[in-house]
């Protein structure tokens, strides 16, 4: 059977409230009480119940992640870094993490945001994927609750935030396909331009070509989105143009797998008729024929930033409103499509 708080007690000759005082440091124990106490505590490997401290604490020690369904990465794997590192922070400080993703037709789409802070069932919450124009963080940010968003933040919202550079990653992307010779390079969004990561891929794709070229050519953009298919009939139309591009920027890897797809039935060989460029350095960049160079995001130590900071913002280690943006620069991993 399992130690309880009043075996401990026993153990080192206190009072149950004695014990209680010295774990959560909520009065003063003398230092040779302590002692005593947490070498209890070690012998009868004794393992405080989180539901009952919680009551007392007003603490759960869990941290949320909250998946929006537009997340960049549901379907590739990237996700499980982010949960990788906020794991590796999280255990640090003797946190657990709890997932929360998009229920399927919602009513209000982003109310699961909400769902964790309302039930009290963490003490903070990471949020991806959210859209422009949805922001739940209004009233996490108007009760002053604990939470640090995993993206670029709208500029009305005065929140913490970590993100990767997508505008850095796009325009190294033009920038190494331009040392290649390269210059009518076609751009493919990971999805709609409703998602932060979206448009920052596309301003750094037209800054760079601006840089280099002089301009981007509009017709040398399309549109992804999150269908499966996506980069099928983009990729067609771009190589049917009468001056066609000879290298082709993808927002996403499942997007860039699915143009080298589209060219090889179009009888056009990648790389030697047509450059491809991915994002995420995810599996599928890996794992394809040819592999796909691809830019990758952060996304562990974003997972790990994040995690660290929640904890510090619930702990009163930072400042509510002193609030910290933090971006982290993209990585260019050279394989064989370009």
């Amino acid at each position: 059977m399992a130690a309880t708080i009043k075996d401990v007690a026993k153990e080192a000759g206190v009072a149950v409230c004695t014990v209680s005082f010295a774990m959560n440091g909520s009065a003063h124990v003398a230092e040779e009480t302590k002692k005593r106490i947490f070498e209890a505590i070690e012998r009868l490997n004794y393992r405080p119940n989180q539901s009952a401290r919680g009551l007392v604490t007003k603490r759960t020690n869990n941290i949320g992640l909250a998946v929006s369904e537009t997340a960049d990465g549901l379907e590739n794997g990237i996700l499980l870094d982010v949960i990788k590192g906020m794991g590796q922070a999280a255990g640090q400080y003797n946190y657990d993490v709890m997932l929360s993703f998009q229920k399927p037709h919602a009513a209000k789409p982003d109310d699961h945001l909400l769902d964790v802070y309302r039930k009290q069932s963490a003490d903070g919450l990471i949020m991806m994927g959210t859209k422009k124009g949805e922001m739940p963080y209004r009233e996490l940010v108007a009760k002053r609750f604990p939470f640090v968003l995993l993206g670029r933040p709208s500029a009305e919202c005065m929140c913490h935030s970590v993100n990767a550079d997508n505008e850095q990653g796009a325009y190294m992307a033009v920038e190494y396909l331009a040392g290649k010779g390269h210059r009518r390079i076609a751009f493919i969004t990971p999805c709609s331009l409703e998602v932060d990561a979206s448009q920052d891929r596309l301003n750094g794709y037209r800054k760079a070509m601006t840089d280099f070229f002089g301009g981007a050519d509009d017709e040398l953009l399309a549109y992804g989105s999150f269908a499966a298919d996506s980069g099928y009939a983009e990729t067609e139309r771009l190589l049917s143009l009468k001056d066609r591009p000879t290298a082709i920027i993808a927002g996403r890897d499942a997007i860039a797998s699915r143009v080298i797809e589209k060219a090889a039935e179009l009888g056009c060989k990648v790389p030697e008729d047509l450059a491809v460029v991915g994002f995420d350095n995810s599996v599928v960049s890996q794992v394809a024929r040819p592999s796909i160079t691809s830019i990758e995001l952060p996304m562990l130590e974003m997972g790990y930033r994040a995690s660290n900071l929640l904890i510090q913002l619930i702990e009163g280690g930072i400042s509510y409103d002193n609030t910290q943006r933090i971006v982290l620069p993209c990585i260019l991993h050279a394989r064989e499509s370009a």
